[in-house]
């Protein structure tokens, strides 16, 4: 099983296009790991740490969670789910919530020099012109993941994706 916990903003709603992805052979050993992520969490019990979870995005008590442990961590998640929190991935998916070739294609973009990054539908149209089509697709569709990606940093593109101290030309600067 493998699922996307999302990043989210101060307010506790979920930011499109970031995450963690984390995988684990059941709902319960995923609750798990998402509980081990901070020491805050970490000692508390899988149903306490669930419990607290969903009063805090739920802003207040809950309905019960089923008795049984792995029930509970699968109504656990499915309710995350229902919030935007989690997202399910099937397990062949590939953990970025973009095309395969969409870092390469940025890259492209970037190194080129011919736009700013946060022009974006120069980006898209470049993207298209330069061979990626699946890429200029898919940022046609998702203009809000595109500007988080770019403004939130969810992965730095090179080594220093605009920067100072990068060699090569960029409208960017």
């Amino acid at each position: 099983m493998k699922i996307l916990i999302r990043s989210t903003t101060l307010d506790g709603e979920p930011i499109p296009g970031s995450g963690e992805t984390i995988q684990a052979n059941d709902c319960l050993e995923v609750v798990e790991l998402m509980r081990g992520q901070t020491p805050f969490t970490a000692s508390r019990a899988p149903r306490d740490y669930m419990t607290e979870v969903l009063s805090g995005i739920q802003g207040g008590p809950t309905q019960p969670l089923p008795e049984d442990a792995t029930a509970a961590a699968a109504e656990f998640l499915t309710r995350l789910a229902r919030h935007g929190l989690i997202e399910f991935l099937p397990d062949d998916k590939a953990s970025d919530p973009w095309p395969d070739r969409f870092l390469e294609a940025l890259e492209t973009v970037r190194l080129s020099g011919r736009t700013n990054m946060l022009d974006h539908p120069e980006v898209t149209r470049l993207t298209a012109e330069m061979g990626y089509p699946e890429v200029a697709e898919w940022l046609a569709d998702h203009r809000r993941e595109y500007a988080a990606f770019v403004l939130e940093g969810t992965r730095l593109l090179g080594k220093n994706f605009g920067g100072k101290g990068d060699p090569a030309p960029c409208a960017d600067k």
